[in-house]
């Protein structure tokens, strides 16, 4: 049984996310990454960079169209505005930790995260319907889709 101080687990696009709440506030996010699910769609943080530390397992991240190989113990940044995705290589489940600088975008996570605990969250969390809702929250947390980025031609 989980006690009060249990982190709440969420899925989201298929991938366990646990928000760390460091005063009041999520100061970052763990993230279990599954095999053969896709990481999210190529998108960019406006004004801020994204870390992610490796606690486990491996995983490739695309920054501005270069793929990079990181392993547990690893530490990645992208730099704000820099169009970036993930994947898992391998069959095995990734980890990390990811976070914000400035903060602001991991209130995503909350607004989009379907309780882990639900017996349907997976599929909830990969439902087509799921993607309107998800590029609102983009959106409105500072985040851009890569196409929505691209100039028109």
């Amino acid at each position: 049984m989980a006690s009060e101080n249990s982190a709440k687990k969420l899925l989201i696009l298929g991938h366990e996310v646990t928000p760390i709440i460091v005063g009041g506030r999520i100061a970052a996010v763990d993230v279990t990454v599954t095999p053969h699910v896709p990481g999210p769609p190529p998108h960019h943080h406006i004004d801020s960079d994204e870390f992610f530390y490796m606690l486990d397992g491996e995983l490739e991240i695309m920054s501005d169209g270069e793929w990079n190989a990181v392993g547990a113990g690893d530490y990645f940044v992208v730099p704000g505005n820099a169009v970036h995705t993930f994947r898992v290589p391998g069959d095995r489940p990734a980890r990390f930790i990811t976070g914000w600088e400035p903060q602001g975008f991991e209130q995503f996570f909350v607004e989009c995260g379907i309780d882990a605990d639900q017996a349907d969250a997976f599929e909830r969390s990969t439902a087509e319907e799921m993607i309107p809702k998800i590029l609102d929250s983009f959106a409105r947390n500072g985040a851009v889709p890569a196409e929505a980025a691209a100039p028109a031609r």
